[in-house]
């Protein structure tokens, strides 16, 4: 599965690779080009690190507890930085509203510090061991408790398709058009995708054992970067997003933060 992955996500970079070259790389560099660029490379060094953990032969220079650690900072920046694109486009959807930025980092500073305090907790009580008949990484135990980062996850973004949802069916009321077209203009079926995923892998983290789960986390996040990608080409590459009436945000204001 986690080659599959590999050649998955290459295959994904070659498939986007004009649409990049044009839309981003050709373009003044902004707050969600250096966010859409993290998230869309990161990854390759997490599947490399995971790799490595699942054929490791020896812990004499590395140990499998410190380059489960090195995946996790790794996995914890892809999904800011996908996040962070999240973020912004809602951001720009409100019309920039300060009040709408200081809600939704008022919201990710509480949840970081129980993620924080959880995290701590659960790696503090996690055992690997180097296997020793094919080498690779296992753990003796596994804290159930793993799942709350992802639950974490799963509210912060309920959060951001409650406030996507909200602006959504302002705009329909100003613009009295389809509101299947507002959806799909704003991208909302890419946050319901990204929902989706996280809730199948913390279904996974319950159910399955430490290896399996561990590359479902692994399966989630890149999937997860897959999505954001696509949801910033598509709003870069898009004519126009016609909203005329105050109080409405332009295509510009989407792109351009």
């Amino acid at each position: 599965m986690l080659v599959s992955l590999t050649v998955f996500w290459i295959y994904d970079c070659f498939l986007t690779w004009n649409q990049e070259v044009s839309l981003i790389h050709r373009r003044p560099w902004k707050k969600a080009s250096f966010l859409y660029f993290m998230a869309r490379y990161l990854p390759a060094f997490l599947l490399c690190i995971y790799l490595y953990m699942g054929h490791l032969q020896s812990e004499k220079f590395v140990t499998c507890k410190f380059l489960h650690s090195i995946w996790y900072c790794a996995a914890s920046f892809c999904v800011a930085c996908a996040e962070g694109v999240f973020i912004l486009r809602t951001y720009a959807l409100w019309g920039s509203k300060k009040s709408i930025l200081g809600l939704i980092f008022l919201t990710i500073l509480c949840l970081s510090i129980f993620d924080v305090i959880m995290t701590m907790k659960i790696s503090s009580g996690l055992e690997l061991r180097l296997s020793d008949r094919d080498g690779g990484c296992y753990s003796l135990s596994y804290d159930k408790m793993a799942a709350l980062s992802w639950i974490l996850l799963v509210v912060f973004e309920l959060e951001i398709i409650t406030l996507t949802m909200i602006r959504v069916y302002w705009v329909y009321r100003e613009r009295e058009c389809l509101l299947l077209d507002i959806l799909v203009q704003h991208n909302f079926f890419y946050f319901g995708t990204g929902l989706t995923l996280t809730l199948v892998n913390i279904i996974a983290i319950e159910c399955l054992p430490y290896s399996y789960a561990d590359m479902f986390g692994t399966f989630q996040i890149v999937m997860h970067t897959i999505i954001v990608i696509r949801m910033h080409l598509r709003l870069c590459g898009a004519n126009h997003i016609d909203l005329p009436r105050v109080g409405t945000t332009s295509h510009p204001q989407l792109t351009n933060v």
